[in-house]
């Protein structure tokens, strides 16, 4: 079992060469801008990916990083747009290591936080991309964004934007929207408290937008989730403990709540029971004409079509491959939940049957969806 400064929940390491040290000397001066201290570090002693940081900040408050960290590079390049940036996935030898699978380390007890991070050491910039979305490395892919991307951190050096990330065609890697934060290396440990929540929380991409952006401008203590979830605390932990799974309850928990209560309001619902079952639909709904339905709630992007439109991710965060597309099947209605792009606790909704087919197999659901005004804006709609 790899072990990285005494760290056994490793389960993978990678050597890298020592012109790596530009990334970690990006990231380590980072801290050091922020008014903090490396109190260790595990590179170049162990010149292994991933490598461990630990940090103590001036108010006293401990750190413990595992970074995996990519190179990012600005080179104008033929054929691809101009102000391009890229960052390989990579470390030694990518085809040697690309049919593997490469899970990164997480720490199980939550004390440790892991960074997936693209440094480009000649801009002075850094990208945090999202460790479920990376918790496999896809070696050899890249992944790009430009100086726009870069000027939206010029006021407050933070950043955050999303993308559609296309599946891998070797191997099958996550398919749907990323959200991706930048920001400038003094703010890694702003960077750090951001990803521990979002990690912690098990945030989808929209989510996970919302949050970032709650980090835009620096604070001595993160928010609190009564702020960012819309419900005091006693509600959130009464969610937790309603719900057995926790590691996807909290993520999409909150939404759930208020879609109960969406449910409760509605004129064609005579009752709306929560399903607390893996793998199961949210809600079973009577409706007044004594039709039965399972009701599926997912959160709807912060970014819209260029007309307007909302779009949402319907697909599962946890399996891998096709595993990750619903079939039509397993409920009969989806719930979207408008909050991270609206800021309201609204919904709209639509049959199953309805939703667009994947293009690799038509018995499945694609991710990503156009949310138009084709969508009901309650059950009652459903049935017009």
């Amino acid at each position: 079992m790899p072990e990285i400064a005494g760290r056994i929940y490793v389960p993978k390491t990678y050597p890298v060469q020592t012109d790596r040290d530009l990334v970690v000397q990006t990231i380590r001066t980072g801290i050091e801008s922020a008014g903090a201290r490396v109190i260790f570090s595990s590179f170049p002693e162990q010149a292994v990916a991933p490598m461990y940081v630990g940090a103590e900040d001036g108010a006293g408050r401990r750190y413990g990083l595992m970074v995996y960290p990519f190179t990012t590079t600005r080179r104008e390049t033929r054929n691809r747009p101009k102000g391009e940036r890229r960052t390989q996935i990579r470390f030694g030898d990518p085809t040697r290591e690309r049919d593997e699978a490469n899970p990164i380390a997480r720490d199980v007890a939550g004390v440790d936080v892991t960074l997936v991070l693209a440094v480009d050491p000649e801009n002075d910039f850094i990208v945090g991309l999202d460790p479920m979305i990376y918790e496999d490395l896809p070696m050899g892919i890249s992944v790009y964004y430009s100086d726009r991307h870069v000027e939206l951190a010029a006021e407050s050096d933070w950043a955050v934007w999303e993308r559609t990330k296309a599946g891998g065609t070797r191997r099958e890697s996550w398919e749907g929207l990323e959200t991706l934060v930048g920001f400038r290396p003094h703010r890694i440990l702003d960077f750090a408290r951001f990803e521990a929540k979002a990690s912690a929380l098990g945030l989808s991409p929209d989510l996970r937008h919302r949050l970032a952006e709650e980090f835009v401008e620096p604070e001595d203590e993160p928010h609190h989730l009564e702020e960012f979830f819309g419900v005091d605390a006693a509600t959130i932990l009464g969610i937790i403990d309603d719900n057995f799974r926790l590691g996807i309850a909290v993520r999409g928990g909150v939404a759930e709540h208020h879609l109960a209560a969406a449910l409760d309001a509605d004129d064609a619902v005579l009752a709306a029971e929560p399903i607390d079952e893996d793998g199961q639909p949210d809600f079973d709904v009577e409706v007044a004409d004594g039709t039965s339905m399972t009701v599926e709630c997912k959160t709807a992007s912060k970014d819209r079509y260029a007309n307007g439109d909302f779009k949402v991710e319907i697909q599962k965060t946890r399996d891998s491959g096709a595993g990750r597309k619903y079939t039509y099947d397993q409920f009969d209605v989806i719930a979207a939940c408008l909050f991270s792009a609206t800021g309201l606790w609204e919904f709209r909704y639509r049959w199953t049957k309805d939703l667009e087919a994947w293009d690799k197999d038509p018995g499945r659901i694609k991710a990503v969806h156009r949310i138009d005004e084709t969508w009901a804006r309650s059950i009652g709609e459903l049935f017009d």
